[in-house]
């Protein structure tokens, strides 16, 4: 298989007429709608549509999340520039620029390694994937407010697709399938149907739903979308099941653990520590390599536990073959050509681009994981909003296990690029309420709290307070 087919290789336009129809009015709604609500559309036609509604434009592959991108990146500049002006600045904080940082060299890293003009048109179609929408993200999700109204339309969406994904289980075809992108007969193995909706596999459908729950969780804990919330956990559970993955079994059970750990919140330094020294444990007594223990795993039945484990330990045994710039070969390192499919994130980027790539989407996963912890200390143990960063944590950590299972390679993406938005926008929101209170006492000197998600807040030129990305000075001035 050509791994850059999808993007660099040649292709033909298929657009249906219903989908180009969806894709007009989404454009509409882009320039109309107020800010809050631009990322509503861009969520229900990216997610909902099949990748395999394409538009050709030279090169490029442009399915019709990528076309709408293009008219929301047209209205943000208008909203930054033409409307809003400065008020709406947000400057650049160490999770964005980490974003950037592993964009770049996946570009770099991806073109060096094949050195042909179908590779370069792959890494630049990357690029804009990921620093397109995730950029789109960060300027319209700017507080607790988006962040909600995010996960409302998360909601509804899965409502729709857990429809699709029960039609399925009850015809054992796929509705989608006459717009390309899904095969039209639903996926069966040892006798259960794998339904997947609009996704391009029952594995990423399946995690869709499962890593969505703690965000709807959110919703229930608050009382005037509690019925959002049941319904929009409802049909997460739905495409759970339906999918019928131990992936998505894992995810939930991910969320499970993550929020029983909310009672041991006070002490996740020993957690973490203690976690660390079990692995290292069961590496000594075990005879087989401590993520051996992933081929044990098969929650469903007809689970693939084993291939899950040679993809790791490949991958581990030939740290010198990818480190650099990732490798070319790796679907034959288990001494067959069938290791192509790297069901696994961390392998797939390890794989593709290299070490300092696999670093920087590391790093970007630690700084929301630090924004968040100092977000909910600053909140009070027993508040709401410190229940609110828990459980967006726990939406994280579930994603962390599910890239064990798959890689996110058609809308999943777009789901894990608006949760590291959403963290830093949600953790930015806390820091401007800190913006807000009075010096303990009068003087110049400055007090450091601990760095939040958000960078500094555009102020007027009258403003007396700034906020820093790496430390949060507070100072107070008298007009």
């Amino acid at each position: 298989m050509n791994p850059h087919a999808p993007y660099g290789a040649a292709g033909t336009t298929n657009m249906h007429p219903a989908m180009l129809a969806a894709l007009v009015l989404a454009i509409i709604l882009v320039f109309f709608l107020p800010r809050k609500y631009v990322v509503v559309p861009l969520l229900l036609l990216s997610i909902l549509v099949p990748v395999g509604q394409i538009q050709m434009i030279g090169p490029f592959h442009f399915q019709l999340s990528r076309l709408l991108l293009f008219f929301v990146w047209i209205r943000l500049v208008w909203q930054r520039y033409a409307r809003e002006g400065r008020s709406s600045k947000v400057h650049i904080n160490t999770a964005d620029k980490i974003v950037m940082g592993y964009c770049v060299f996946y570009v770099v890293a991806f073109t060096f390694l094949w050195k042909d003009s179908q590779a370069f048109f792959d890494a630049v179609g990357k690029l804009y994937n990921v620093g397109g929408f995730y950029f789109a993200f960060r300027f319209f999700i700017r507080d607790r407010e988006d962040v909600e109204r995010v996960i409302k339309s998360l909601a509804l969406i899965a409502v729709i697709v857990a429809v699709l994904m029960c039609n399925e289980q009850l015809t054992g075809r796929n509705f989608l399938a006459m717009f390309g992108g899904v095969p039209a007969h639903t996926f069966v193995r040892q006798g259960y149907l794998r339904s997947q909706g609009p996704f391009e596999a029952y594995l990423t459908a399946g995690v869709f739903g499962a890593t969505l729950i703690p965000l709807f969780l959110i919703l229930i804990r608050k009382g005037s979308a509690r019925l959002m919330g049941y319904v929009g956990l409802a049909a997460a559970l739905i495409i759970t099941v339906t999918s019928h993955t131990s992936t998505a079994v894992s995810a939930c059970g991910a969320t499970l653990i993550g929020c029983g750990m909310w009672f041991f919140r006070g002490k996740m330094r020993q957690v973490r520590w203690g976690l660390v020294l079990s692995i290292l444990g069961l590496d000594v007594v075990m005879k087989a390599p401590v993520w051996s223990l992933i081929a044990r795993i098969d929650l469903v039945g007809g689970s693939t536990g084993y291939q899950r484990f040679l993809i790791i330990d490949s991958c581990i045994r030939h740290f010198w073959d990818w480190w650099l710039v990732g490798a070319q070969n790796y679907a034959t390192w288990a001494g067959e050509d069938d290791m192509w499919d790297s069901a696994n994130q961390y392998v797939a980027i390890a794989n593709t681009s290299g070490l300092l790539c696999l670093i920087f989407f590391l790093a970007a996963i630690v700084y929301c994981f630090k924004y968040l912890g100092n977000a909910r200390k600053a909140a009070g143990e027993n508040s709401s909003d410190a229940w609110f960063f828990w459980l967006l944590g726990v939406a994280l950590f579930a994603n962390l296990i599910a890239f064990l299972g798959i890689s996110y390679f058609d809308q999943t993406y777009i789901t894990w690029y608006a949760l590291i938005a959403m963290i830093v926008a949600a953790t930015g929101a806390r820091q401007k309420a800190f913006a807000l209170e009075p010096e303990p006492a009068p003087g110049p000197s400055l007090r450091k709290v601990p760095e939040l998600g958000f960078g500094r807040i555009s102020r007027s030129p009258q403003g007396v307070r700034r906020i820093h990305s790496d430390t949060l000075r507070i100072s107070k001035q008298k007009n």
